[in-house]
């Protein structure tokens, strides 16, 4: 059945795990997997739109990662402190829920200083082992959302070995517009370039956007063998009217619907009517796709390669069927394909 966690174990090189995106942009490689047969073929990631005719669907997450890490320390020390914006508890009165480090060391009632800026913040709850609710003390005329986005970081993943640097803001963020709100990107978006999203458009594909905040599951590791056992972090997501419309409309017509990311995935699975239509939502998700579950808009499916024991592997296996996914995982390390957030994409038809 492949619902355990052992199944998703492989031997991942490390230099496999891509730093830097590519350069320049949307010149990753491209898997395309066919479920109806089996084969799997390698092409350059500009070759997306030979896969996809006019009335097609194109669906992607509207929802930008934003810089919210905040690197601060403690009153009367100098010991850096990670700060990770999670969740907008309380806008009036700044209070976040955040991911902290070292976690042990920061309690409640703790003052925090961030360097570079006029910011405060007092620590008032613990909310997890390692999260904490914080209030943010903005000084009087300035702008919360304006300092973070001045002295904030990316939340790049863990995998990701190297110092962060400025460029990080410009390739960590998908090129179309959207909502600030993510913690981390949507990684299937990273490699479109307005070049190809213009190909695309003159070819007849439509683009249909959704939101989902995309939360920390990056920083989460699996420990349970048995999946149906594990529980996802809650994403808040909304699928507007306009959107489930064309989506239902291109599923009728029995156009090619491409779902761009696990975050898409997800937000779609999580708006499914009870006559299996999407519907118009907005809403908490906290749906864990893994087999024996068969998405149900499942026409196409854009993703990176993802780390071993992780969801996003797991949601692969779920949409391609257990051993076409592990196929292609296989044929990509043999192949030299680059992993992660930066790395090269598979493409399940």
């Amino acid at each position: 059945m492949s619902s355990r966690l052992s199944d998703y174990v492989f031997e991942l090189p490390e230099h496999l795990i891509a730093q830097y995106p590519p350069e320049p942009r949307g010149s990753n490689r491209l898997m395309v997997a066919q479920r109806s047969s089996g084969q799997i073929s390698l092409h350059s990631f500009t070759e997306l739109p030979e896969f996809f005719d006019a009335g097609d669907v194109i669906v992607y997450n509207n929802s930008l990662s934003f810089p919210c890490l905040l690197i601060g320390h403690k009153e009367r020390s100098t010991s850096p402190v990670e700060v990770l914006l999670l969740r907008e508890l309380d806008a009036e009165t700044h209070l976040w829920n955040a991911m902290v480090e070292p976690a042990r060391k920061i309690r409640v009632g703790n003052k925090l200083i961030f360097p570079g800026s006029n910011l405060m913040a007092e620590v008032v709850d613990n909310t997890t082992s390692r999260e904490r609710a914080i209030r943010f003390i903005v000084p009087p005329g300035e702008s919360f959302s304006a300092i973070v986005e001045n002295i904030g970081r990316m939340a790049l993943p863990r995998y990701i070995k190297r110092p962060h640097r400025p460029e990080d803001y410009r390739d960590f963020r998908a090129v179309w517009s959207g909502v600030s709100g993510s913690v981390q990107a949507s990684d299937a978006s990273l490699p479109f370039t307005r070049v190809l999203i213009r190909e695309l458009e003159v070819k007849g594909v439509e683009f249909v956007p959704i939101t989902l905040h995309v939360g920390a599951a990056n920083f989460r590791t699996i420990e349970v063998e048995d999946l149906f056992k594990f529980s996802m972090d809650a994403e808040w997501f909304e699928v507007s009217e306009a959107s489930a419309q064309r989506i239902n409309q291109a599923n009728r017509d029995g156009k090619r619907i491409l779902l761009v990311g696990a975050s898409v995935l997800r937000a779609v699975e999580s708006s499914l009517s009870a006559y299996n239509d999407l519907k118009s939502s907005q809403d908490w998700t906290v749906k864990f796709i893994f087999p024996p579950y068969r998405p149900t808009m499942q026409t196409a499916y854009l993703t990176q390669f993802h780390m071993p024991k992780s969801a996003g592997y797991i949601a692969t296996a779920a949409f391609a069927g257990y051993p076409l996914a592990k196929k292609a995982y296989e044929t990509a390390l043999s192949e030299g394909f680059r992993w992660g957030c930066y790395g090269d994409l598979l493409l399940i038809l």
